[in-house]
């Protein structure tokens, strides 16, 4: 978590929003993780905290990341698209294209998982599950409504980052001999680009199979006719606890190694070893 505040920092100073908001999401989640394995170490759940206010937040936030990181991706692999799209009048972006890319950095990034948040409040079937280590987790109605509105769009934005994945792929295949004009012409670092697109395809190789089987997961069980207020009825408060004999939920595990290779792409490169320098020679350490 703290290893992937340096990149964020980076990020953030030189105006890269999608990068800067995707190390936020996996900073916040593996913070969630820490937290959560404080709070609910054992199986006794006798001794548990019911997590009021704490969890309401968390899974706020763990519905938001399910398309919050594919957005972050989506725009970062666009963008590397478009520096490689040589079929543009100009490589410099014009203002109006500027103000488009913008446009659909702010969609993804932030109004996705906002009106994601909004429609988990519909099909939102109780008010949380705690898990042991793992520790809060949304749940929903096993309805059509809660397939519509909830667990189809995480896939379907993963396969938007594949088909960015795969411009980029294909462009650069394409250019690989006019590669490094035309990143002088765009203005951009080749290693720049490259731990970019690299982090990115890893991540979306990754999340992609996992966006499926969750999905899969939650389609494959008897789906129900829907009824708001059969939903949020007197049991919609109920609090479920859940042992796990010491397994913690896989997805957990997905972030800690998502952060460790945002530090190690992004925390080890020349530019970051010269802002921590600048860090030290701010103290009087160098």
């Amino acid at each position: 978590m703290l290893l992937c505040i340096p990149p964020f920092i980076w990020h953030a100073k030189h105006r890269n929003l999608a990068a800067s908001v995707l190390i936020v999401w996996i900073i916040i989640l593996n913070l969630f993780n820490v937290i959560n394995a404080i709070l609910w170490p054992t199986d006794d759940t006798s001794k548990w905290w019911i997590g009021v206010g704490l969890c309401d937040v968390e899974i706020r936030f763990l519905v938001a990341c399910s398309v919050g990181v594919a957005g972050a991706l989506a725009c970062i692999m666009r963008s590397l698209a478009n520096v490689m799209n040589t079929d543009r009048a100009s490589l410099v972006p014009s203002r109006a294209q500027r103000r488009r890319g913008m446009i659909f950095n702010i969609f993804f990034c932030f109004i996705c998982p906002i009106l994601l948040t909004l429609a988990h409040l519909i099909v939102q079937d109780n008010r949380y599950d705690i898990f042991a280590i793992s520790g809060c987790a949304p749940n929903n109605d096993s309805s059509w409504v809660s397939v519509l509105l909830v667990f189809i769009w995480p896939p379907v934005l993963s396969f938007l980052d594949a088909y960015y994945c795969s411009l980029v792929i294909i462009r650069l295949r394409r250019y690989r001999r006019q590669f490094s004009e035309i990143l002088v012409c765009s203005n951009t670092n080749k290693s720049q680009f490259y731990r970019l697109f690299i982090i990115s395809t890893v991540l979306i190789l990754v999340f992609l199979p996992i966006q499926l089987y969750v999905f899969y997961v939650n389609v494959n069980v008897p789906l129900n006719g829907f009824s708001f207020s059969r939903i949020h009825g007197a049991s919609w408060s109920q609090i479920l606890m859940i042992p796990t004999g010491g397994v913690v939920r896989f997805d957990r595990w997905v972030y800690v190694a998502a952060g460790l290779l945002v530090f190690f792409f992004f925390g080890l490169g020349r530019d970051a070893v010269a802002m921590y320098r600048g860090w030290l020679g701010h103290i009087g350490l160098l």
